[in-house]
């Protein structure tokens, strides 16, 4: 099991020590010194373990609702898909894409275009050839509509992929989709995955199917038209 894993999972155990080190040694002798002549050594030290959890889970609070709202207002904004046009095509360009993600794309298209990763200035131009992908470079394009995704850190803590599909003589948009996730802010290693949040929120019915509207939106938009014709 990988440290990320764990640490997601057992991240909120490390509370235990950094509550009882900050009992230890700051919260418990201020508060011996400040109280003993009116309250017990019992009752400080009491106190004193309050005093520590408070300011733990308040650091905590504080640490992580700035970048939630952030969060919550991004959702708003950018996780409902925007559809203004479907169409009809035999493949499309996508403005970012490595070899091994043509793939899913070539069931319901009859190519997919982009730019090689390694070589600059190339498009490359990928089909099916039987059970094979053939990859090969394409001197100009066929496609008529791309797929622009953009990667951005809009907020601390916070990334958005955003897909763009859009006509490309015109740059008319077509349609638009994003996800987004929310590392649980400054501290989300002492709270592991109990605070990660992402949108759309698979565990909704409006999110699930916006979701599947993102991860699916080249083929909804699109339609994969020409695979039929194969």
């Amino acid at each position: 099991m990988g440290i990320g894993v764990l640490l997601a999972i057992f991240g909120p155990l490390l509370l235990v020590p950094i509550t009882w080190l900050l009992y230890r040694y700051a919260v418990r002798p201020v508060a011996l010194r400040v109280l003993a002549p009116r309250v017990s050594a019992a009752g400080a030290r009491r106190i004193a373990l309050g005093l520590s959890i408070f300011f733990v889970g308040a650091a905590l609070v504080v640490s992580h609702y700035p970048g939630k709202r952030d969060f919550d207002q991004l959702c708003a904004e950018h996780a409902t898909p925007v559809i203004s046009d479907r169409v009809t095509a035999e493949g499309f360009y996508r403005t970012r894409l490595y070899p091994y993600e043509a793939t899913r794309f070539l069931d319901s298209f009859l190519f997919v275009e982009a730019p090689d990763m390694y070589k600059k200035g190339v498009t490359v131009r990928y089909s099916k050839a039987g059970d094979d992908v053939r990859q090969e470079e394409a001197p100009s394009l066929r496609s008529l509509y791309g797929v622009q995704e953009n990667f951005s850190q809009p907020a601390s803590g916070i990334t958005m992929t955003e897909k763009r599909i859009y006509e490309i003589a015109t740059q008319r948009e077509l349609a638009r989709a994003a996800s987004l996730n929310y590392n649980g802010g400054p501290l989300a290693l002492l709270l592991g995955a109990y605070v990660m949040s992402s949108c759309p929120d698979i565990l909704s019915e409006k999110g699930s199917r916006d979701f599947q509207t993102y991860y699916d939106l080249e083929v909804l938009i699109l339609r994969g038209g020409g695979a039929a014709d194969k």
